[in-house]
């Protein structure tokens, strides 16, 4: 990915007006991120459901709605955040293993699109209420298809010994136990295989497991025409999404039997984010060249938890590599507090902006006020226009709660 001259000049005119440590964002490749998915899918029936769990600032909701996506939402928050961002109820899903019975109640009293249901006990629960309520529920089932996506082990969600899901098997019990209730309403089979998958061969071998699932239904005259692929097509970090043109080319095979929904997240919003921290400090430590920056973990925990390697540049230093490996750590307390290691930039000067690039998905939204930091400031970038689109905390939040 390259940042042209002209969005550098904006980061750096927001960071100098908001501070670092920050999080900056691009309309342009947002929005250029959703025709891509347009695109690729305009020949096939399919609607895009965004998974707010990516990233959920409201402002940038709002242009994701305006493009016509529908959400994915996992906890009741991230519902009525939808809701109040223009989100069409009826292109709202609701996904998650522990969704409580206050959850399930929200979710049929809002009357979104269908609910994702992950047990036989969640779906009994579900049941109760559909009949307590008397009112018709849109439900899913997620199925485990135990196919592996080969990604890492910590957003691997399709394979046995996983959290999520039930087999084929258990599904077909559930939807024909479900049919005993009149209330309700099966609308889709759900399966999801993790994130960061590059190839549409797992989405083919899945899709063709849960095609035999739903024939198998139509024999009980249970009649199924909705498949839901999930999310995780996937985007390196610091490139832009290739476009899903394979498995878009492979559903518009079925589109006569099955119309679609996807749940982009991270290649939508993962490219258009940027997340700048300021250096602080240098010094050596044995052999190894540290710097130390304003930002840390608690800001932007990707590379301590996943080993996610950002590409950094320095917005107003030197960019020239001269083999000088230097590892790039944060103010928190705890030895995993990194951003990067073994960059191979010149060492910062202090006061230097570093800019991580892809760090628009799970970067605010997986943020702490660990250590009682403030989270930092949220800021869109339109052409030349710059916008605060959230404001980074006050230190009186913490005492105030």
């Amino acid at each position: 990915m390259i940042i042209s001259p002209q969005f550098k000049k904006n980061i750096l005119k927001a960071v100098l007006k908001y501070g670092t440590p920050s999080y900056i964002y691009s309309k342009d490749i947002l929005e250029d991120n959703i025709y891509k998915y347009k695109k690729s899918f305009r020949d096939v029936n399919v609607l895009f459901c965004y998974a707010l769990k990516a990233n959920s600032n409201r402002v940038l909701l709002k242009i994701i709605s305006k493009n016509g996506f529908g959400a994915d939402v996992v906890s009741i928050g991230e519902m009525l955040s939808a809701l109040s961002s223009g989100f069409d109820k009826k292109k709202i899903i609701f996904s998650g293993v522990g969704k409580t019975y206050e959850e399930l109640s929200v979710a049929a009293d809002k009357e979104i699109l269908f609910i994702n249901v992950e047990s036989f006990e969640e779906l009994k629960v579900l049941s109760k209420i559909s009949v307590l309520k008397n009112k018709n529920i849109g439900f899913s089932i997620r199925i485990n298809p135990n196919v592996d996506p080969h990604t890492h082990k910590y957003i691997s969600t399709g394979k046995y010994g996983s959290k999520f899901g039930v087999s084929a098997k258990e599904a077909f019990e559930m939807y024909k136990w479900a049919k005993k209730n009149k209330f309700l309403v099966p609308i889709a089979v759900h399966f999801h295989l993790g994130s960061q998958i590059f190839k549409y061969e797992a989405y083919l071998q899945a899709f063709l497991k849960v095609e035999q699932l739903i024939k198998k239904l139509k024999c009980l005259g249970i009649n199924i025409r909705i498949i839901d692929l999930g999310g995780g097509w996937g985007v390196k970090e610091g490139e832009v999404m290739t476009p899903p043109d394979k498995l878009a080319a492979f559903l518009s095979t079925k589109k006569e039997n099955y119309s679609f929904i996807m749940e982009p997240g991270r290649s939508i919003v993962s490219s258009c984010g940027f997340f700048v921290v300021k250096t602080l400090y240098r010094k050596k430590s044995g052999v190894r060249q540290i710097v130390i920056t304003d930002g840390g973990m608690n800001d932007f925990v990707r590379p301590s938890l996943y080993g996610a390697r950002h590409p950094v540049i320095n917005l107003n230093g030197s960019n020239s590599i001269v083999n000088n490996f230097i590892d790039i750590y944060g103010p928190v307390c705890e030895s995993g507090d990194f951003l990067a290691k073994n960059v191979n930039m010149k060492v910062p000067d202090r006061g230097n902006l570093l800019c991580f690039l892809s760090a628009g998905a799970y970067g605010y939204s997986m943020s702490s006020n660990y250590n009682l930091r403030r989270k930092p400031a949220e800021i869109l970038v339109s052409g030349k226009d710059i916008k605060l689109i959230r404001k980074r905390q006050n230190y009186e939040d913490f005492l105030e709660n």
